[in-house]
């Protein structure tokens, strides 16, 4: 992601605009949005465990889990994953599967300390 950013950033410095194309100023105020999100999510991609929550980060991606609604987390590795929520940066993560219906892909750190952490709070769910 970090060779995204800075492609994309060096197409910023290349394009030269004419005085007849206006539109220069327009793509150029959407891809430094689009770098500087990049950006957010690479340097403020986190997980933290508060109390019975899960609290994530991932740039302009914010949200907590229950830990006591936590039904099954499974290990995963490989680029396609299976989850359509993934604020993670790694290919080796977990996929959570809480409430009903819901599920997440994260990729804390430390996995094994993570997974150790929740199971000291919740100890009703599948690990596989």
């Amino acid at each position: 992601m970090w060779v995204i950013a800075f492609g994309l950033t060096v197409i910023l410095f290349i394009k030269k605009p004419k005085e007849e194309e206006p539109s220069i100023y327009i793509f150029n105020a959407i891809m430094i949005g689009i770098v500087t999100t990049i950006i957010w999510i690479l340097l403020d991609t986190k997980y933290s465990i508060k109390e019975e929550i899960i609290v994530f980060n991932s740039g302009p991606f914010r949200g907590n889990i229950n830990i006591n609604t936590i039904r099954k987390i499974e290990h995963h590795s490989g680029l396609i994953v299976p989850v359509t929520f993934k604020p993670a940066l790694n290919t080796k993560g977990l996929i959570v599967y809480f409430n009903k219906y819901d599920e997440i892909y994260i990729s804390p750190d430390q996995e094994a300390i993570f997974l150790e952490e929740l199971l000291k709070i919740n100890t009703n769910f599948e690990v596989v």
